[in-house]
């Protein structure tokens, strides 16, 4: 996984850290792995991708691997595989082949996890604009109490 040499296997080698304390905002991208352990906002691009527990982060993604264990609101494409830790928050949507949740990890958006070509086209998600759901009226209420 992350911090180990390629050697052949594909794994990425961890050349890059955002270090707990940081405060960083932009566009990233890594030809190997990178570790977050501190706040991140903008687009990540990178072999492997590793959000420690304490990290927030606010991105889109596109990785090949990805290992979150702490915040992260954005979409996500891990091509390979996404593994949630026991701590992690994952709101956005959700692309990847193979995907492993903790049971006490937090997860809220869309999953696609058949590559399919329908995902480039499905209905975006405005996190920021969506709302609570709509309260149900009187009418609606009594259908549901009446059967």
């Amino acid at each position: 996984m992350l911090g180990k040499s390629s050697g052949g296997s594909g794994e990425s080698k961890l050349n890059s850290l955002i270090g707990k304390g940081s405060n960083c905002a932009g566009d990233i991208a890594v030809e190997g792995g990178l570790k977050i352990d501190g706040d991140f906002k903008g687009t990540i691009a990178a072999s492997s991708l590793y959000i420690g527990k304490n990290a927030n982060v606010e991105a889109t993604v596109k990785v090949k691997t990805a290992v979150i264990g702490g915040k992260l609101r954005g979409d996500i494409i891990a091509e390979d595989s996404l593994e949630l830790q026991p701590k992690a928050e994952l709101i956005g949507d959700v692309r990847t082949k193979n995907l492993v949740v903790a049971d006490t990890a937090v997860i809220e958006g869309r999953f696609d996890m058949g590559m399919s070509k329908a995902y480039a086209n499905r209905p975006k998600l405005d996190m920021e604009k969506a709302g609570p759901p709509a309260a149900p009226s009187a009418e609606e209420k009594g259908k549901t109490a009446g059967g």
